[in-house]
């Protein structure tokens, strides 16, 4: 139903993002190729992206906090982009398994993280007043909270796309490769 744009067929404003992208990454992910459609949504994804990079989260933890919106919102594209992203980040990889596994990691810094993330994901930001408080209670700012909203509206628009779009991995990504956990 929709079309996987490059630089060739995407709207003009699109392309210019697209080859900005394939510059800076070496490919386009196949994410980048289906908002595309959109020029306005394939640039709060690349604002958003952005500014997280200046965020109060170390590059590390704006990693595992897309990693865990992804595994709670089932996005199998971006668990493995994220997957590829924490590993690229040197996070632990022992943190990146328990996340794409549903566990919480050993590390409590991480274990704090993804629990606030995934409450924010579950619960529509509806985080109780202790769920805070416990975050910041792991060292977390509250810049820290706002933060990590942003990553969750980040992947929120990213994961939903990918939902619609079910865009296939690209080979870069290939060998994180993940499904979500059968229900049992």
């Amino acid at each position: 139903m929709f079309t996987e744009h490059t630089e060739q067929t995407a709207p003009e404003a699109s392309a210019r993002l697209l080859k900005g992208v394939k510059e800076k990454m070496g490919f386009v992910p196949a994410l980048y190729s289906y908002i595309a459609e959109s020029p306005t949504a394939i640039q709060a994804y690349n604002e958003l992206n952005s500014l997280l990079g200046d965020s109060s989260l170390a590059p590390q933890q704006v990693q595992i906090a897309l990693l865990a919106t992804s595994v709670e919102n089932k996005c199998r594209f971006c668990v493995a982009a994220h997957s590829a992203g924490s590993t690229k980040a040197k996070v632990d990889p022992a943190i990146i398994e328990a996340v794409r596994a549903g566990k919480k990691p050993a590390d409590d810094t991480f274990a704090a993280l993804v629990t606030f993330t995934q409450t924010l994901v579950r619960e529509r930001g509806w985080a109780s007043d202790a769920d805070v408080q416990a975050f910041i209670d792991a060292g977390f700012s509250k810049a820290a909270v706002f933060d990590v909203l942003t990553a969750v509206a980040l992947k929120t628009l990213s994961n939903y796309s990918n939902h619609l779009t079910q865009p296939a991995l690209n080979p870069e990504l290939e060998s994180f490769a993940w499904a979500p956990p059968s229900a049992s």
